[in-house]
Parts: structure tokens; sequence; C-alpha cells
């Protein structure tokens, strides 16, 4: 993977981010976006 690329704070934003309780700054999943968010982008 490419290294130091750029992300912007609308593309992170719509990233969706489940935190875990146990270190929720480390341990996260990834969820799919739905049709409803992927229009919007």
């Amino acid at each position: 993977y490419p290294t130091k690329v750029k992300v912007t704070k609308e593309q992170f934003e719509r990233v969706l981010l489940e935190r875990h309780k146990f270190h929720g700054e480390w341990n996260y999943t990834i969820r799919p976006r739905t049709a409803e968010r992927m229009a919007k982008s």
C-alpha cells in the first residue's frame, strides 16, 4: 500500500468505524456503506 496518503476530513467521515469497547482507538470494525450513504458521496 502507498504510504503518506492524505485523507480529507470529508473522506474520513464517510468511513463507518465501529469502535470496540476495549481500546476503541486501536480496535475497530469498518462497516460497509449503505446504498444511501454511497449516493451522497
